[in-house]
């Protein structure tokens, strides 16, 4: 019995800006590298490995493994590169996988080959306890071949729905074991942890008894797990300072518009400016929880950086008060990007907007926090 597996790396990144994921690092090592890896260390190895793909393709023939192109054209997604893996490939059994996981349970590829073996299943599916369903982490029996062509033929292209067309079942994994790398903050999220860094924001670990008696330790939650407001009564004034930043990226002609003074609707950027101060100011209308507190300063400040095709934003919150800040820097960055947006719109709709995060927090409690990760 022959098994055969592929990795899926022929989408367009449309979540990673266009991206091609496969080779985006993580950790200095390209995602498809991490597939590879984790399919090495298997308990039950497989014969051949195939990677899908439809750009670089000698980027991705370094790493030993034959690379497929799409047979359809126009990019239709994961049925077009498991429709090439079942052409190339004469194994019994195809173990389809995305680039985008660099993580898989050593017994993966046992436990799905152990299901479809004692079972009438054509294709079988990874699934976490919650439910959660991964329909491109899966094993076929290559004999579904022409149920996949007949659907392609249709343009009928949503791996889920052809794979319920089949006989299916699924086999359950532990929760996290398919943590997916869709976008740059996932990715960033992934590259801090493997370096040691915990990412988990401060309200998420209880720090007193009445933070350990809510569910998870959130603030925002009750002993009995129902929303409110938190009491910061008894806190003492401070002066609370919070970074956050952000950048919108654009063709390079729109660039162009907004860095002269060229575009028709006016300065792009004073206007981004006043609108990300002004929303700083109307946070607690926006966020059900939030305190309203006094501002005694906000700037928002943008840098052009012309190789990237990008706009970055900055922004710096300041009050004295009894709570944090850091909603009001990220509520200003997000309007200012977004009136950034509105007012290039008209020339440029793909603009994408991303990298959003808080930087630095000063003053209350917890005293001084900074990101320990850059992006």
């Amino acid at each position: 019995m022959i098994l055969d597996a592929v990795i899926l790396a022929g989408g367009e990144g449309r979540r990673m800006g266009g991206r091609d994921k496969g080779l985006v690092e993580l950790s200095g090592k390209p995602l498809v590298e991490w597939s590879l890896e984790a399919l090495s260390r298997q308990t039950r190895p497989v014969d051949h490995i195939l990677i899908s793909a439809n750009r670089n393709l000698p980027d991705y023939a370094r790493f030993g493994s034959p690379v497929l192109r799409d047979v359809y054209p126009g990019h239709p997604g994961p049925l077009a590169g498991i429709h090439s893996a079942l052409l190339a490939s004469p194994a019994e059994y195809l173990l389809v996988l995305p680039c985008d996981v660099p993580f898989l349970p050593a017994d993966l590829v046992g436990r799905l080959l152990e299901c479809i073996e004692q079972s009438e299943a054509q294709v079988v599916v990874a699934r976490t306890p919650d439910g959660q369903i991964h329909p491109t982490i899966c094993m076929l029996r290559h004999d579904v071949l022409p149920s996949l062509m007949d659907r392609l033929s249709r343009q009928e292209l949503k791996l889920s729905a052809w794979q319920e067309s089949l006989k299916l079942q699924y086999v359950d994994f532990p929760d996290l074991a398919f943590p997916n790398l869709n976008t740059q903050d996932d990715l960033a999220v992934c590259a801090a942890r493997l370096s040691g860094v915990d990412t988990i924001p401060m309200p998420y670990r209880p720090t007193d008894q009445n933070q350990a008696d809510t569910p998870s330790g959130l603030t925002h939650f009750n002993a009995n797990g129902e929303a409110h407001m938190v009491d910061v009564g008894s806190k003492v004034d401070s002066h609370r300072i919070a970074r956050a930043v952000g950048e919108i990226r654009m063709l390079p002609t729109t660039l162009h518009l907004i860095e002269t003074g060229s575009h028709k609707k006016g300065d792009v950027l004073g206007v981004a400016r006043i609108a990300g101060i002004m929303a700083s100011k109307r946070t607690a209308d926006l966020i059900p929880l939030c305190h309203p507190i006094p501002l005694t300063s906000v700037s928002v400040d943008f840098t052009i950086d012309r190789a990237g095709s990008l706009v970055r934003c900055e922004v710096t919150a300041e009050t004295v008060g009894r709570t944090g800040v850091e909603m009001e820097a990220l509520t200003a960055l997000n309007v200012a990007l977004l009136t950034i947006y509105d007012m290039c719109k008209a020339v440029d709709r793909g603009m994408i907007m991303s990298q959003i995060r808080l930087l630095e927090k000063q003053g209350g409690k917890s005293g001084h926090w900074q990101a320990s990760h850059t992006i």
